[in-house]
């Protein structure tokens, strides 16, 4: 993929990442699964992920908080795969958000 279009991608995951969080603390969960299809729906058009949520590219080449979601969808569905259960948009984005450092670092602790 060119550089300019992963640049584009890069820029709305991460946007994505930082509304899921808002809507993670608002637990407001309709809205933050809303926004998380609208990015595997742009991670679909730019063939980084199938129509199944399978990763068709190789993921090292993808910019940050891209390959660690295209690393999550794939950690979240070894786990569903092996206990044979249905895989959500909410348990990728549960993966992703405890792979991303500033939530673990800044918003995780103000749970407790």
């Amino acid at each position: 993929m060119e550089n300019q279009s992963m640049e584009l991608v890069e820029k709305e995951v991460e946007n994505t990442l930082y509304q899921c969080i808002d809507f993670n603390i608002e637990e407001n969960y309709i809205a933050m699964g809303q926004e998380f299809a609208k990015v595997l729906a742009l991670l679909q058009e730019h063939r980084l992920i199938s129509p199944a949520l399978q990763v068709i590219t190789d993921s090292e080449q993808c910019l940050t908080e891209t390959r660690i979601l295209l690393e999550s969808l794939q950690e979240a569905q070894r786990r569903h795969a092996s206990r044979r259960k249905l895989l959500t948009h909410r348990h990728i984005l549960n993966v992703w958000l405890r792979k991303n450092q500033y939530f673990q670092r800044e918003v995780l602790p103000g749970f407790f």
